[in-house]
């Protein structure tokens, strides 16, 4: 848990800054484009949100997994 917060806030704290420096720098202009960021960004994360929902009908279903028992001997070397 210690490494996600060591990762999140300093990374928060970047596209924060980037945001408040294109503002700054970029006047309207610039208020603009990162309200449309943010916008795409979220219609993105709305978006993934949707490929799998899990509502009441499929909430406790579970998927049947096959396990291979054999080996493939047929391994090729990487280039």
């Amino acid at each position: 848990m210690a490494a996600a917060w060591l990762i999140t806030l300093p990374a928060a704290a970047l596209v924060g800054g980037l945001a408040a420096s294109v503002v700054k720098h970029g006047g309207n202009a610039g208020t603009a484009v990162i309200a449309l960021v943010a916008v795409a960004l979220a219609t993105v994360i709305v978006l993934a949100s949707r490929r799998n929902p899990v509502h009441a009908n499929n909430v406790n279903d579970h998927h049947e997994v096959t396990v291979r028992t054999t080996v493939s001997t047929d391994v090729d070397t990487a280039a």
